[in-house]
């Protein structure tokens, strides 16, 4: 097969986001492809890993981070002129649309359920929320069919697209890339013990029970993420436990393990109840299982608590009950033996089954499949 062009978009992730630049624009890179990444950061372009990243600009405003970033995203993607189009936030759906035409494929990657996040945004009054829904929904129902298809992370997001009526969907599990330099030290001890937990601190990720519950259990937390605002930042900060915190704010992908994970005792994904948390696939849990982290994992999530009483990789709980979160981080690391085989346990499930591998196939006959079609 001749290799063809492809851009991806978003005006929303950071430009060096796990799934969309490391895993899917790299992947496509090394095998051939002409890939090209546009953002909307304000950071310059480059060519990075054999990517072309576009900065289509950066909008402060909220409002015109909405309107101009996708306005501007869509007429540098235009001009590309790309055999395959690939977008991942749904305020591009109808730039999307505006980019099909009969010798391209334009397909939408949904990371997460759109029309569930107008019921969990706390910025969002709760009054119009429901109206919100209603409206992201039947949004999402008729821009999704008219592009080439949907990309997505789920069994129950690909359910939706389909009734919707969809044809096209193909699942891509944000399974974790499986590194060849980096073994775990499943002997490793860690002293004084450190819990960790990386990604954006909001409270419907649980790091309030989080800072309690790792002071509770005498060992230091580390937090390394953005905090969703100043204010929570300042809240958490109130806390007395927050002098057992240690905080990292972001870390790039590829520092983490040395930074944050190979210094670790054990991870935490304490993900709340949520109409988006429900049906997930926390990348988090992965990377923690691959780093060699038993996982304190939460019950309100199906795959977590699943794949963790599956593999025997870490202990589940209810991630509002901070005396049994307490009691999980104390069994691992007072039982040394235990820790070591969840930890060892939870790193074969990811090195033979859980990574990415698999899914970087799937992406690439998906668009073979409607390559040949046209």
């Amino acid at each position: 097969m001749v290799k063809k062009k492809v851009v991806h978009i978003t005006t929303v992730h950071n430009r060096y986001d796990s799934r969309i630049f490391h895993k899917e624009c790299v992947s496509l890179a090394n095998l051939g492809f002409e890939v090209y990444l546009i953002v909307a950061d304000g950071k310059g372009n480059e060519t990075i890993s054999g990517i072309k990243i576009i900065d289509s600009g950066y909008q402060k405003n909220r409002i015109k981070r909405l309107f101009l970033s996708v306005h501007n995203a869509y007429y540098v993607a235009k001009m590309i002129n790309a055999d395959i189009y690939h977008f991942h936030d749904p305020d591009l759906l109808y730039a999307g649309k505006r980019l099909k035409n009969s010798k391209n494929q334009v397909f939408f990657d949904s990371h997460e359920d759109f029309p569930a996040l107008m019921l969990q945004r706390d910025y969002i009054p709760k009054i119009i929320r429901r109206p919100l829904y209603y409206l992201a929904k039947s949004f999402e129902i008729y821009y999704s069919r008219r592009i080439s298809g949907i990309v997505t992370v789920t069994d129950k997001i690909a359910n939706k697209f389909k009734s919707y009526g969809v044809k096209r969907i193909q699942i891509i599990k944000n399974y974790p890339i499986l590194s060849l330099t980096q073994t775990p030290n499943f002997e490793r001890e860690i002293n004084p013990p450190l819990a960790c937990y990386v990604g954006g601190l909001t409270p419907i990720r649980g790091v309030k029970e989080m800072i309690i519950s790792s002071a509770k259990a005498g060992v230091k937390l580390v937090l390394a993420g953005p905090f969703d605002s100043e204010d929570y930042l300042k809240e958490m900060q109130s806390l007395p436990e927050w002098s057992n915190v240690i905080y990292m704010n972001y870390i790039s992908h590829e520092e983490l393990y040395e930074k944050v994970y190979s210094k670790s005792t054990l991870g935490l994904v304490l993900l709340q109840s949520a109409p988006n948390h429900t049906y997930s696939i926390p990348i988090k849990q992965f990377e923690y299982m691959q780093s060699g982290l038993p996982v304190v994992s939460t019950s309100a999530v199906k795959f977590c608590e699943e794949i963790t009483n599956e593999t025997g990789c870490g202990i589940v709980v209810n991630p509002l009950d901070i005396d049994e979160i307490t009691k999980a981080i104390k069994t691992i690391i007072s039982d040394k033996e235990l820790a070591k085989q969840m930890a060892e346990k939870g790193y074969n499930a990811v090195k033979d089954n859980y990574n990415w591998s698999s899914q970087e196939k799937l992406l690439v006959d998906f668009y073979e499949s409607g390559i040949k079609k046209n």
